[in-house]
């Protein structure tokens, strides 16, 4: 149910504003949506090739705005262009949800990922210690690698650059090559 849509398409290349300042992508499109928290929502669709796409949605009663950034070969893989009615397909796919009390857009095109959920406050210690590197969870290996960090005793940033190589050196996920 489409209850306003409006299409702005820009030039191909994007606007300048003075010859000092880095160039602006502008809207490609832009559509009014009701989505499946039953608010009105603002679907805004910014070109930012090569790179993929960026949709916005934006709830003005809440004042509240969501992306989601699909890469080009997401965008070809769900067979999308860049014309009015392969975005027009893309803001009807738009939908959000609610996870881990964080709220998301997502689309309901397969070929078009959903973001990646970044554990926050609590549930990063809940995630730390269900992580299982190799045979042991994530923080018995972090315990080995600052235990180890101690006993080499570097300085400042040598102490961040040790502990990096160490974790390189010693990952238990890392595939072993066998010589011949």
């Amino acid at each position: 149910h489409f209850f306003a849509t409006a299409l702005f398409f820009a030039a191909s290349s994007p606007r300048l504003t003075s010859t000092n300042m880095p160039a602006k992508k502008a809207s490609v499109f832009t559509h009014g949506k009701k989505l499946a928290d039953g608010d009105m929502y603002i679907i805004t669709i910014i070109d930012m090739e090569p790179a993929g796409l960026l949709v916005k949605a934006y709830n003005q009663s809440s004042n509240a705005e969501y992306t989601l950034s699909p890469t080009e070969s997401q965008i070809s893989a769900a067979g999308l262009s860049r014309s009015e009615a392969d975005l027009t397909s893309l803001a009807s796919s738009i939908d959000v949800y609610t996870t881990s009390d964080r709220t998301f857009i997502s689309s309901s095109l397969p070929a078009i990922k959903d973001q990646k959920v970044i554990p926050q406050g609590e549930n990063v210690a809940a995630f730390i210690e269900s992580t299982t590197v190799g045979g042991e969870k994530l923080p018995s290996l972090l315990a080995t690698a600052l235990s180890e960090l101690c006993k080499a005793k570097p300085a400042g940033l040598d102490a961040v650059r040790w502990l990096g190589e160490w974790l390189l050196a010693n990952n238990p996920n890392q595939p072993h090559v066998e010589e011949a």
